[in-house]
């Protein structure tokens, strides 16, 4: 992978660690004999700018340091095994000749298998080298990201089968390029990502957040505030985005709105339109006049695929084929004013966070120096005060216009409100974590509570297990690569 503006996947020595050392003997206990590299792809958290990265919008997530760990070694054969140290997931071999043979098939109530993710990351690959390889691989996976979690566990997998596989090809890894691929292979599960989680695994850096932009993608820092803390915490409801097609629904909901808004710009016919910020680029106007347009061109709360077309002059099978995907075509209600007023809201609020933490970094009150003269208690108060409203904000509308959040989530984010603590549903929703925004004076405390509140008075759950399923975090590197020999 070539490219001029972009940094390669670093390629460093192996860290002996507990857990690196634990997948090497692993890995060579399954396979006979030690793996030759090992690739590192991290989960991520997104701090705010939800379900705007597929309309074009940028977003604000940093790196975990929980991690999906794929060792690797080079086979004669044409073949790849996959193993994981779950005992929970089944082994699986296949032949590898080209990428339009290998199948991504799901099991018979619609849920991906697990190694299909690891597939998406092969079959990419394959796809972006022509079928050009030399050598079969041995895969040995471990993550302790918590899946179905929407700390991108899924997403972290298919990048990490994708790096692993390319580097196995001797091929030249960028990071920029890479991400983007990442994004096309995840969409072979039948996902329409926007391409954040895969932006954020190969761009982040250890430190900042990163706010990340499209077309081209570009990965700009975003320091934190210094007395900021995000704690993530799991709501213990699990969703496979890939399993229905609530996630599917929200995209095309949101093409079909950018559609009609667009109109205005006599530009029905022009089918390549298909994202919320493509109209306002068109149009030229701010977010919030694009809101205004919203209440205007799409006034009413429910549309009928009738009045879709009606209003697009479009057949249904036209809307089916141009705007629709497979597990979404029988759908006959859109809620099309709602999606696109988070989205622009949404947007918005993206703007507002980045303006604040540049704003605290200028006054002098980030990453670990707080400038005494430049700003008093009062005024970090109102930073944080103002970051974590936006965070609230954006919790509401993912609760009410997007109605993507579940009563586990907002039990979650009404416990920290209590406490006086700013938080979130992160991800794509429908269950899985909300990050926190605490200061870190609070931070025990918070955690302390929530354990017992939320984990064992609400859920049953042992206090020690509940350790497990909230904690504190700052922003991790990105994807890299192990070299064993």
């Amino acid at each position: 992978m070539n490219g001029n503006n972009s940094e390669l996947v670093p390629i460093t020595k192996v860290p002996y660690n507990e857990r690196i050392r634990r997948i090497i003997d692993e890995f060579s206990n399954e396979f006979g004999s030690p793996p030759a590299f090992i690739a590192r792809v991290p989960g991520r958290v997104n701090l705010i700018g939800e379900h705007i990265d597929y309309c074009g919008y940028p977003v604000l997530p940093m790196a975990l340091e929980q991690d999906i760990l794929v060792a690797g070694s080079l086979i004669e054969e044409h073949k790849v095994y996959i193993r994981n140290a779950n005992p929970k997931y089944e082994s699986i071999e296949i032949e590898i000749k080209a990428y339009d043979d290998i199948s991504i098939n799901a099991d018979k109530d619609g849920k991906p298998f697990w190694y299909n993710y690891v597939l998406c990351g092969i079959k990419g690959a394959l796809e972006h080298i022509n079928n050009e390889y030399s050598s079969g691989l041995k895969l040995y996976i471990d993550g302790n990201i918590p899946p179905a979690s929407g700390l991108s566990s899924s997403s972290a997998l298919v990048s990490a089968a994708c790096l692993a596989f390319l580097y196995a090809q001797n091929a030249t890894i960028n990071k920029t390029d890479i991400a983007s691929l990442c994004a096309r292979c995840e969409r072979y599960i039948g996902t329409q990502g926007g391409g954040m989680d895969q932006a954020i695994a190969f761009l982040a850096e250890k430190y900042c957040a990163q706010y990340i932009t499209w077309n081209p993608l570009t990965a700009t820092k975003v320091v934190l505030p210094e007395e900021a803390s995000f704690v993530v915490a799991h709501s213990l409801a699990e969703i496979n985005k890939a399993a229905t097609n609530d996630y599917n629904r929200r995209v095309i909901e949101c093409r079909l709105a950018s559609k009609i808004l667009a109109l205005s710009a006599d530009t029905t016919k022009d089918h390549s339109i298909i994202t919320l910020s493509q109209v306002q680029k068109i149009l030229d106007k701010t977010l919030a006049d694009m809101v205004a347009l919203v209440y205007e061109k799409l006034p009413k709360l429910v549309y009928t695929k009738e009045e879709v077309c009606k209003i697009l002059n479009i057949s249904e099978e036209e809307m089916d084929d141009l705007y629709l995907t497979q597990n979404t075509r029988h759908l006959t209600e859109f809620k099309l004013k709602q999606r696109a007023l988070h989205v622009y809201e949404e947007a918005s609020r993206v703007e507002e966070f980045r303006k604040t933490c540049m704003q605290s970094k200028k006054n002098g009150k980030t990453n670990g120096s707080i400038n005494d003269k430049s700003g008093s208690t009062g005024d970090r108060n109102d930073i944080l005060t103002t970051l974590g409203k936006l965070m609230s904000d954006s919790h509401e509308s993912l609760k009410s216009l997007y109605e993507c959040s579940h009563k586990n989530l907002d039990l979650l984010v009404d416990l920290s409100s209590k406490m006086n603590v700013h938080s979130r549903l992160t991800g794509a929703g429908w269950g899985g974590c909300i990050v926190a925004l605490c200061p870190k004076e609070k931070v025990k405390d918070y955690i302390e509570r929530m354990e017992n509140e939320y984990y064992v008075e609400h859920c049953n759950i042992d206090k020690n297990k509940a350790k497990s399923y909230i904690f504190a975090t700052t922003p991790n590197y990105g994807a890299v690569i192990y070299k064993n020999k």
